[in-house]
């Protein structure tokens, strides 16, 4: 689920932006890193990306 995460905030926000959350915030910088990981993905493509992804998973979530 990281990758819906990582893939909305881009899609709505853009490249990652702020400080990475601190060492014991295990699951802040889980977030941030998979958001970190899509810097330069154009939004638009970050929103088809999302799509496709939820397309692909709804057979899986019943």
């Amino acid at each position: 689920m990281l990758k819906l995460y990582a893939l909305y905030k881009q899609g709505t926000e853009g490249d990652v932006s702020g400080e990475k959350p601190g060492f014991f915030d295990f699951v802040g910088a889980a977030k941030f890193e998979a958001w970190e990981a899509l810097q330069g993905t154009s939004m638009d493509e970050a929103k088809n990306q999302y799509v496709d992804l939820v397309r692909a998973l709804g057979g899986q979530l019943d």
